[in-house]
């Protein structure tokens, strides 16, 4: 077992046996934030904020504290950075704050953790009005729960091709691949010409995020309405089947996917699914070593792109209903245009207001690879949604089911093997 496997299952441990020991100590259910109050019935003197992120936060954390603390002498605003940079980890660490008497008022989510917070710790839901004018507002559907917005998105993205074109054509393929069928038939007449596998879709970290993307391009439901796996069926299978095709071809290696970015980023791979927000460190690391670019995601045959937004975004968790209000409004502030246009071009995101899209949109750099996520106009579907505590056990489900998948086994088994595991664990 991978080093990192073996993290993201120590996560799921301590993040579920936290869970169920705050449970069982406020006699079950979830537990709630206080109601927010109006900014302008609270006075700023003497309160604190603390906000809890990963190191994607840190421009946007770090360029809104001056501001907020400028509008509201008195006012402190305490940075929490984590070093994690997988969601899952972020959970795991902002549980244990918790349990530990450091409840953050202002945490950074994973766009697939959402369900999770809301199920077991009630986060304050964000009133759209308190957004700027200017916020892209179809992207609260991704931060939505019954209808309700408990999360504001800010760093967006969906699953995407990178492409090595000087491999790609080399081998004589001149059209870059919209559909499975069309990878698979365009990474056959690349192997043919190298020898060496051509793919790598996401076998860890990530794994989830492609097998929804594909279930839900393929016309599915990744999570039913009663909380069970929507891929269990004839058209489910047909649609992960990419993953046992690629492995039977031997177009796919068992790596992980922090070497599929090196293979990628060093000429070695034609073929990597992946984010765009990668976009900016391979634009740095691999300079004019070699012509590539960043595409739309290969959907199954006769199928329509219904990606799930991945990336990340902010929740109020605070117990104190002024520091409730302040808090939302301090995220109004990271959200703010001219934070998101810093940010975006750190890491390279969908832009999730319209003033930033535009400023984005008119930079030099929009045309590169690294603009894909600015250039991009479709609608993210919300990720997951597994209900309680189970994300991230389901989440170390699916990856078992891809990693079996491109070792060839059976995709028909596999898949009812694991969504008899996800039933078992969602119950």
């Amino acid at each position: 077992m991978s080093f990192t496997r073996r993290r993201r299952r120590a996560a799921v441990s301590v993040i579920a046996a936290l869970t169920l020991g705050l449970v069982a100590a406020c006699g079950g259910g979830s537990s709630e934030t206080a109601t927010a109050a109006s900014t302008a019935d609270c006075s700023p003197d003497g309160v604190r904020l603390t906000v809890t992120y990963a190191p994607y936060g840190e421009v946007a954390a770090g360029l809104a504290k001056p501001i907020f603390e400028s509008r509201y002498p008195g006012l402190t605003v305490d940075l929490r950075p984590t070093s994690t940079v997988g969601y899952d980890d972020l959970t795991q660490q902002i549980v244990t704050d918790i349990a530990g008497g450091a409840r953050p008022d202002v945490a950074m989510i994973g766009t697939g953790q959402l369900q999770f917070w809301v199920d077991r710790y009630g986060p304050q839901p964000i009133d759209p009005a308190a957004l700027k004018p200017t916020y892209d507002q179809r992207f609260l559907e991704v931060g939505s729960v019954r209808d309700e917005v408990y999360f504001a998105p800010f760093q967006v993205s969906v699953p995407v091709l990178y492409t090595n074109l000087d491999l790609t054509t080399g081998a004589g393929v001149t059209e870059l691949p919209t559909t499975t069928g069309e990878l698979v038939e365009s990474a056959r007449r690349v192997k043919g010409g190298s020898g060496s596998a051509p793919v790598q879709i996401p076998r860890d970290q990530i794994a989830d995020w492609p097998v929804q993307a594909f279930v839900q391009s393929a016309g599915l439901a990744y999570v039913e309405a009663d909380g069970g796996p929507g891929f269990d069926s004839p058209e489910g299978v047909r649609a992960l089947g990419i993953y046992e095709q690629l492995a039977a071809d031997g177009l796919i290696d068992p790596i992980s996917f922090a070497d599929a970015i090196t293979a990628f980023n060093t000429g070695r791979l034609a073929y990597f699914i992946s984010t765009p927000a990668l976009a900016a460190q391979a634009q740095e690391t691999i300079g004019g070593a070699f012509e590539w670019t960043v595409s739309d995601f290969p959907v199954p045959d006769g199928g329509d792109p219904r990606l799930p937004a991945g990336g990340n975004g902010w929740i109020v968790l605070s117990d104190d209903a002024c520091r409730a209000a302040y808090s939302a409004e301090l995220i109004g502030e990271m959200l703010s245009p001219e934070i998101i246009v810093e940010s975006s071009k750190k890491f390279s995101y969908i832009p999730v207001d319209r003033e930033a899209a535009e400023a984005l949109a008119a930079d030099p750099a929009v045309s590169s690879p690294m603009g894909y996520a600015w250039r991009y106009e479709g609608t993210p579907t919300r990720f997951g949604g597994w209900p309680g505590d189970s994300t991230p056990r389901v989440n170390v489900f699916v990856e078992d089911m891809v990693q079996r998948l491109t070792r060839g086994e059976p995709t028909q088994q596999v898949v009812a093997d694991m969504s008899a595991r996800i039933r078992s664990a969602v119950r």
